[in-house]
């Protein structure tokens, strides 16, 4: 017995009749062997409480509680813990061996046998009580440390989302990666973005996106770029980033200053708009493939709407439709809409949709990430803190120091770069972050809107004088972009001159179109309320006069200059 005592040191022999116990015993006895003898089920599973032994031998057939029903309370009460049973018995009937196996038994082993069959079958159980402990500890360590790096990961990816006193997340992983993504970031002139992710999976695997996704979304976000542009970015790094067959399917929603909302959905369910009641005012359905597939996006179908001020936008992943209960029913588009329209009502929408998932599903194992975000249609967008400059250790700058960027546009360059967002990207990686650049962003957005829209595509303001006439200039913008003349073109020049307490920015911009007549603008005083068309007739100009230090409009409109001046 001595190479099997360096490797078990509790065997329990389990049989109602002595003579079974004691041949068993014999066979296995030895110096460091220690043997438990059961004369019942009942009996066995006591002695396994009391001891924990390493290897159980277990007769089938016995008065009271059998083998097969002490194996399966053993079973039972070891849980993670692998308690290796081999079943004992003298018939080797099918039926017998299927209820030894489906009972929690680990070997089967018919009287009559050897001692030496008997050894091997304990040798045998104990190679694979060995691994299945080292598994236990590495599968241990492995829980241990994805804990600690997905602590850092969360932290890396979603550390930084803003304004989440009003836009609320839910997220529920079904493992301890998430392979959903909540993300949210204000632009230069305070509009926010919101991105719901789903990559393909749950898990490691499917969270390797996560971080250059986050750091796509936030940088492009704060140079002001567009919805569609951060999107595309974002596409082209995923595409190549991603392994054949893992994709992002992803939402994402603009709420604006100005009032109105965008929307695009990439292989997402569908956005809800709700009322005030929970009813569905506007659903926004994937109307483009997931990110990530195909290198390149050509043109994005982003919807861009005003809503009314009372009403919320609902994003969920497909985890939350998807979740199922044990009859194997999923929860479904129909029961979510009906827990939205309570929880609109009570005024707690993510609580009461999570809860109704909750106990759909109850005794159901969660199979994929669920994920909300709530986002209502008006926000307080105030101003976001902006760390000042940075400036090195002992650096200074001397004061009159110039720099100047320059960018010219022509034909469809004009629907497919923003020059706006590329010039703020030079400006705050030349000077570093300020507070004064929110301000800078928004008379840049308005003087080259002012150019491209009414200048160089000829659009009427007075087309948005209500919702409808929104929606429809959009439409009309679309076409004439994807109409636009080669020799159409717009040029933006930046000039920044340092001074001792601040500094000057000169912004230059010029436009192929037939001009505009903006004498009746510049007449009017900065805070008049004389213009009858609402929210944005105008408005740019008006603000432009606020902020700047100058502004002057030449060439029948078609050029522009405007002078910034800020202040340490």
């Amino acid at each position: 017995m001595s190479e099997l005592s360096t490797k078990i040191s509790t065997i329990l022999i389990v049989d109602d009749l002595a003579a079974n116990r004691n041949s068993m015993a014999a066979m296995l006895e030895g110096p460091d062997a220690q043997i438990l003898l059961a004369e019942s089920g009942e009996q066995a599973i006591e002695l396994y409480r009391q001891h924990r032994p390493d290897v159980i031998l277990m007769d089938i057939v016995m008065p009271g509680v059998d083998g097969i029903e002490a194996t399966r309370r053993i079973k039972e009460e070891a849980g993670d813990r692998f308690v290796p049973i081999i079943m004992v018995s003298s018939s080797e009937h099918e039926a017998v061996i299927r209820k030894s196996i489906s009972a929690g038994g680990d070997d089967f082993i018919c009287r009559p046998f050897s001692t030496e069959i008997l050894k091997q079958k304990i040798y045998a159980i104990q190679r694979i009580s060995k691994l299945y402990g080292e598994i236990r500890e590495l599968n241990s360590i492995r829980n241990r440390e994805e804990e600690v790096a997905e602590q850092l990961f969360s932290g890396a990816v979603e550390q930084g989302n803003v304004c989440l006193d009003q836009v609320k997340l839910h997220k529920q992983p079904a493992s301890t990666f998430s392979g959903d993504v909540q993300l949210t970031a204000r632009r230069p002139n305070g509009d926010l973005n919101v991105l719901l992710g789903d990559f393909t999976g749950h898990g490691l695997t499917s969270a390797v996106g996560a971080i250059p996704l986050a750091e796509t979304f936030r940088a492009m976000t704060a140079k002001g770029y567009e919805a569609e542009d951060i999107l595309k970015q974002i596409n082209s790094k995923l595409s190549t980033l991603l392994p054949t067959g893992m994709f992002l399917a992803a939402a994402f929603v603009t709420i604006s200053q100005d009032g109105y909302c965008s929307l695009w959905n990439g292989g997402m369910p569908d956005i809800l708009v709700l009322s005030p009641e929970g009813d569905v005012v506007l659903r926004i359905e994937s109307s483009d493939p997931p990110l990530g597939i195909t290198l390149r996006l050509d043109q994005l179908i982003v919807k861009r709407v005003t809503l009314d001020a009372q009403s919320r936008i609902l994003m969920v992943s497909d985890g939350v439709l998807e979740a199922r209960n044990l009859e194997g029913d999923y929860f479904g588009e129909k029961r979510l809409l009906w827990a939205a329209k309570q929880g609109c009502k009570e005024e707690q929408l993510i609580k009461r949709v999570t809860r109704a998932v909750e106990l759909f599903s109850r005794g159901h194992v969660q199979e994929d990430d669920i994920s909300l975000i709530e986002v209502p249609a008006h926000l307080d967008l105030e101003e976001v803190p902006v760390a000042g400059a940075v400036q090195a250790p002992g650096e200074t700058i001397e004061e009159g120091a110039r720099w100047e960027w320059r960018i010219r546009l022509h034909g469809s360059n004009l629907k497919r770069l923003n020059p706006v967002a590329i010039g703020m990207s030079h400006l705050q990686e030349i000077e570093g972050p300020s507070d004064h650049w929110h301000d800078v962003f928004t008379i840049l957005t308005e003087l080259y809107v002012n150019s491209l829209d009414h200048g160089v595509l000829q659009l009427s303001s007075e087309m948005k004088a209500s919702p409808e006439g929104f929606a429809e200039y959009f439409s009309e913008r679309e076409q004439r972009l994807n109409a636009i003349s080669p020799d159409s073109y717009i040029e933006l020049q930046l000039t920044h001159i340092k001074e001792f307490d601040g500094g000057r920015l000169f912004i230059f911009i010029q436009d192929s179109g037939e001009g505009f007549p903006f004498d009746e603008w510049l007449s009017k005083e900065p805070n008049s309320n004389e213009d009858a068309q609402p929210k944005l007739s105008g408005r740019g100009i008006t603000l432009i006069r606020e902020l700047c230090e100058s502004l002057h409009y030449y060439d029948d409109g078609r050029c522009a200059e405007a002078e910034f001046v800020w202040r340490s």
